[in-house]
């Protein structure tokens, strides 16, 4: 067995279970982003959802994500033949929060990103970063 930590193990259980929601909604794993599909891979969702809970303590971090977790049940489903495990699924908190996360990380994109030789949002080089404006941020 390997030896993951259990708050990044539940992260990515939730990017996984977050990529499945998007491939049955939108047929393609993207997030559709007002200005244009964000598209996306569990690597970056389990990155960018350990960022942002980077401040909670590793164990409440793991309860958090968690609960954005449908219960897990070892019944398997009645019209399968052979149940060789069970896909992680993300409850309607889970849904949202990961939803909220994906149009806030667009809405970031939009503010203070430039756009590369494809037209892609991206951020900035870190070189540039000293220089951004930020109208509609507050930092405490």
């Amino acid at each position: 067995m390997s030896n993951i930590p259990a708050p990044e193990c539940f992260c990515w259980r939730v990017a996984d279970a977050y990529i499945y929601y998007l491939m049955a909604t939108n047929r393609r794993p993207v997030y559709r982003y007002q200005a244009g599909d964000i598209e996306v891979c569990r690597y970056f969702l389990c990155g960018f959802l350990d960022d942002h809970l980077s401040k909670i303590s590793p164990p409440k971090r793991a309860a958090f994500c968690l609960r954005l977790l449908e219960p897990f049940t070892l019944t398997p489903d009645p019209r399968a033949i052979i149940c060789g495990g069970k896909a992680p699924m993300l409850n309607r908190r889970g849904i949202r929060y990961m939803n909220v996360l994906m149009h806030q990380y667009g809405d970031t994109l939009m503010d203070v990103g430039v756009k590369d030789e494809r037209g892609m949002l991206v951020l900035p080089p870190e070189s540039e970063w000293a220089s951004l404006q930020f109208s509609d941020v507050l930092f405490e």
